[in-house]
């Protein structure tokens, strides 16, 4: 793969559930690794896989020799709170999670942001934050959740506010159709 078509852009891949965004993800770090591409930095913001859902991205620790790898401690809101107001609390804290974590980079020159699953980010924080992080960085590659799978509530009205706040200001995003089984009927959580 040539990664001509992401650098120096700002990338967002959207999908579903199930959709590849991860995989997609992965498959584009590793070409730019290939490439010899140098200050590469992945924040991995997914929380594990929960009922078929969610997940890091699966790297080989030859990869994770190459990269600066960073993965706070996620929460999945809509998958384990049984109220709204403790979806909340869980969104905000993996917001302040992941505050510290851009807080805490390393001060390296960097070339390359992965950023996995943009969507937690967004839950409790906002875009333009988001484009403030990312601003210095030539190269950023970011997945997030845009799909039917979860129910309707303010914490996912709020995300879908903020991922088309973010669609308007990447240089290019790709949409993946949607390739799991599961179902929204599956999914009873915020």
């Amino acid at each position: 793969m040539n990664n001509i078509n992401f650098r120096n852009r700002k990338t967002l891949i959207l999908g579903d559930v199930n959709s590849g965004k991860t995989t997609r993800t992965a498959e584009i770090l590793s070409s730019f690794i290939e490439e010899g591409e140098q200050a590469i930095a992945v924040l991995d913001f997914a929380p594990e896989k929960s009922g078929g859902v969610g997940g890091k991205m699966p790297l080989s620790e030859e990869i994770r020799g190459k990269i600066w790898y960073v993965s706070p401690r996620i929460v999945p809101p809509r998958l384990t709170a049984k109220t709204e107001d403790e979806a909340w609390e869980m969104a905000r804290e993996n917001f302040r999670q992941i505050e510290e974590t851009f807080s805490n980079l390393p001060p390296t020159k960097w070339q390359v942001f992965i950023l996995n699953d943009v969507s937690i980010y967004l839950q409790a924080g906002n875009a333009d934050r988001l484009l403030f992080h990312l601003t210095p960085i030539p190269t950023v590659v970011m997945n997030g959740y845009y799909g039917g799978f979860f129910k309707e509530s303010a914490l996912s009205r709020r995300e879908r506010e903020e991922m088309d706040a973010l669609i308007s200001s990447c240089d290019q995003v790709l949409y993946l159709p949607a390739l799991g089984s599961l179902t929204r009927k599956q999914q009873s959580g915020f």
